[in-house]
Parts: structure tokens; C-alpha cells; sequence
């Protein structure tokens, strides 16, 4: 269940006619969900977001020509951002897969086509990885707050091609609800559970990490032919989902993978 929650919507101090647009669709979107109780627009005049959040501590997303930013305090936004994602996808030119990648490649190399379930979708940037690289593929991105997936969503069709937005579905939802709810579309599901441990409490990680619902418990997903889990090297998680950790003794950021042989692919 999502936590019933409020939200401010403004524009940049510098403003125009689409911002002012985007504020009215972002009200209309938001107005209409059950997890958020109250979506109020204020004007932003010239203050900056210290002084918004001195009058009042509601999540505030303000849009702007890059895309909306989400504050759940004045100091570190969430919003949809190139920026590991930018290396990544230059590397890979270079034929320098990340771990992620040389998984898939190997699991779906006779699919002529496959559903990617990213259960944990956060910063969405693995989504937007799977998208560009994998044609074949359909991604259903889930995340569960209300607010993170609005932001994160939002900023993220900005960057995507026609093709790539057919083969997008944004899900606002428990991970554990909507897999129970539609297993057929299952074929890889992927569960980033990197919040467990936060590197670094000040970035953006850090703030995603405290404003994320963690689930009270790991219900089992044995039943899905492919699992893959990404999750700091000391977590549980890898145990707990039975995978094969990948251990990469230059980071902290390890991969668990788990195949289920009985599962019979359609």
C-alpha cells in the first residue's frame, strides 16, 4: 500500500507557457490518485526553495525545462538524470557490457522478444539502459511512492524515442502486488535492493533510500524462470533469493542470478 501523502507543484523562477502547462497536467494526474490526499499549486515568484520550504514542509516538485525535480527537503531533488547512465551507454559502445547487460545477453540470446520486470525502478535508470539496448524488449518499471514515480517517469519520456515509449509501461505499485497479480508477464525480473545500505547518506541515493517503503519482508519468487538482484555485497538478499552472487571485488554494488530450470518459457 502506498502511504497517503500531499504534494506543492510549482515551475523554475523563470518560467513560461509549457511549464505553466506541465504544473496543470501534473494536477490533473496527481489529483486523481488515491495515495495522495491533497496536490496544491503555489506560485513561485522569486523564492527560492529554502524559503518554500520555511513555509511549509510539504513534498514539493517543481518543474523545469530539464524535467521536474522532486523535494522532499529543500537540499538533494530526485529527478531523472543521464549521468552513470551516459558512461554506461558509451562504454558499451566500446563493447565494455556492464554486469547487467552481459546477464541479459546471455539469458536472451534465442528471445525474439521478452518482458523485463524492473521491480525496484527508483532512479530509472536501468530501465532506460534495458530500453535503449535491447529492441526486443518490454519493460514494465515499477515503484512504489506516488511521488518518486510521477518525477521519475516524467523526466525519462523526455529521452525516449517513439518506439522505445510503446515499449515502456510505468507502474505506480508494490512490486510484490503486481507480480502476484499478473505472473504471465513475468519472464526477468529484476530487483535493485541497493537501499538496503546506502553508500553515501548526502547524495541522491541517500535520499531516494529515505523515502522509499522497503518491504517488511521478501516474499519468495521462485517461481519465475529468471531473477536477477542487484544489492550490496554484504546483503542477505542474494541468500535469501537463492541467486549465484557475482563477485567484482572493484565495488561494493554486487549481482545475484537464479534460474529457474523448470519454468518452461512461452
Amino acid at each position: 500500500m502506498n502511504t497517503v501523502t500531499n504534494i506543492r507543484i510549482t515551475t523554475a523562477v523563470k518560467t513560461n507557457a509549457s511549464l505553466y502547462k506541465q504544473v496543470e497536467d501534473a494536477f490533473s494526474v496527481l489529483s486523481k490518485l488515491a495515495s495522495i490526499q491533497n496536490v496544491q499549486i503555489i506560485k513561485r515568484r522569486k523564492l527560492t526553495i529554502n524559503q518554500l520550504f520555511q513555509r511549509d514542509t510539504t513534498p514539493l516538485i517543481v518543474f523545469e525545462s530539464s524535467g521536474p525535480k522532486l523535494y522532499f527537503t529543500p537540499d538533494t531533488p530526485i529527478y531523472f538524470h543521464l549521468d552513470t547512465v551516459k558512461v554506461k551507454l558509451h562504454m558499451m559502445k566500446q563493447r565494455k557490457m556492464p554486469v547487467l547487460i552481459e546477464m541479459l545477453d546471455e539469458i536472451t540470446t534465442d528471445f525474439t522478444k521478452f518482458n523485463f520486470i524492473d521491480g525496484t525502478m527508483g532512479f530509472g535508470r536501468d530501465t532506460y539502459l534495458i530500453l535503449k539496448h535491447y529492441q526486443q524488449a518490454h519493460v514494465y518499471a515499477i515503484e512504489q511512492n506516488p511521488l518518486i514515480h510521477y518525477v521519475i517517469s516524467e523526466g525519462m519520456k523526455r529521452y525516449l524515442t517513439e518506439d522505445e515509449l510503446r515499449r515502456i509501461h510505468y507502474i505506480n505499485d508494490d512490486y510484490h502486488n503486481w507480480v502476484e497479480q499478473y505472473p504471465e508477464l513475468v519472464d526477468i525480473l529484476y530487483l535493485d535492493h541497493m537501499f538496503e545500505e546506502t553508500l553515501d547518506e548526502d547524495d541522491r541515493m541517500g535520499e531516494l533510500s529515505r523515502n522509499i517503503e522497503i518491504p517488511s519482508e521478501i516474499k519468495s519468487v521462485s517461481h519465475f524462470e529468471y531473477l536477477i538482484v542487484k544489492a550490496h555485497y554484504k546483503s542477505e538478499i542474494f541468500k535469501k533469493f537463492n541467486t549465484i552472487q557475482c563477485i567484482r571485488k572493484s565495488t561494493k554494488t554486487h549481482y545475484g542470478l537464479r534460474i529457474n530450470q523448470n519454468y518452461k518459457f512461452e
